[in-house]
């Protein structure tokens, strides 16, 4: 019987050109969306790319440029990735589109409303190559492993939290009632083992003043959303959500 079949790639950031990587990664996800439509299935394939966050704000600066101005020329080789490579995609999606930036915002309300979200001043280290809060265990020699040439920032301010650590009893019942959510059973044992290791709640917001570069924080223009909080709601903006729940839903 056919079946509904949605599959992605990750978002790549803008601030390099596309590399043999990805194009490895979206071919591979083009070969299977081809062979699930000849199975009969309907399939939803999503590609794009992901524009906001510090490494792109930086980099256009040192263009002389805008960040918007240098997006909207850094997403085109990745667009035209669709010709080049012959890909079958059924969507594109820029995470600087309004549909995307409406629907990450609907997000963040939902989450206030459901509690998940506060605020709180914290100070915390930084890798901008990563786009993420590192800790000593991290660093070799007072550097990230995977960006030894970029040095380590310290962010002392205040921003909104996610109340992650509220979902480590629920994820681990819902893993134990569900054996077979992510394969293969080798990534399941690592997404467990880390759960089970305990959730810290993580900031989720970045002072305007400081990072301009961000979807504005509903209801609180003195911040912008941390990158990857926005740029991951785009598996689900890119079907339509929240305005197309009957898309959101099929797949």
């Amino acid at each position: 019987m056919p079946k509904n079949y949605y599959i992605t790639t990750a978002l790549p950031y803008v601030n390099a050109r596309p590399h043999l990587g990805f194009a490895l990664e979206v071919i591979q996800a083009d070969v299977l969306a081809r062979w699930r439509r000849q199975q009969q299935d309907t399939v939803f394939f999503n590609t794009g790319v992901d524009e906001h966050g510090l490494k792109i704000y930086q980099k256009a600066i040192e263009l002389g440029k805008t960040p918007q101005q240098y997006c909207d020329e850094a997403a085109v080789p990745f667009y035209q990735l669709q010709e080049k490579l012959n890909l079958s995609i059924d969507n594109f999606i820029r995470t600087t589109e309004p549909r995307h930036i409406a629907a990450a915002q609907e997000f963040w309300r939902r989450c206030a409303r459901n509690g998940d979200i506060y605020k709180k001043v914290y100070k915390a280290k930084y890798c901008i190559g990563c786009e993420m809060e590192i800790t000593d265990s991290w660093l070799v020699n007072g550097r990230c492993p995977l960006h030894p040439s970029k040095d380590v920032e310290i962010i002392e301010e205040e921003n909104y939290f996610f109340r992650f650590s509220k979902y480590q009893k629920p994820l681990l019942d819902f893993y134990a009632a569900n054996p077979e959510f992510v394969i293969p059973a080798g990534r399941f044992h690592e997404i467990k083992n880390f759960v089970a290791s305990g959730l810290q709640d993580f900031s989720i917001s970045r002072q305007k003043v400081k990072m301009p570069w961000g979807i504005p924080v509903p209801g609180d223009e003195s911040q912008v959303m941390y990158v990857w909080f926005d740029a991951l709601i785009n598996y689900i903006s890119c079907l339509g959500w929240p305005n197309n729940e009957t898309k959101f839903v099929q797949f």
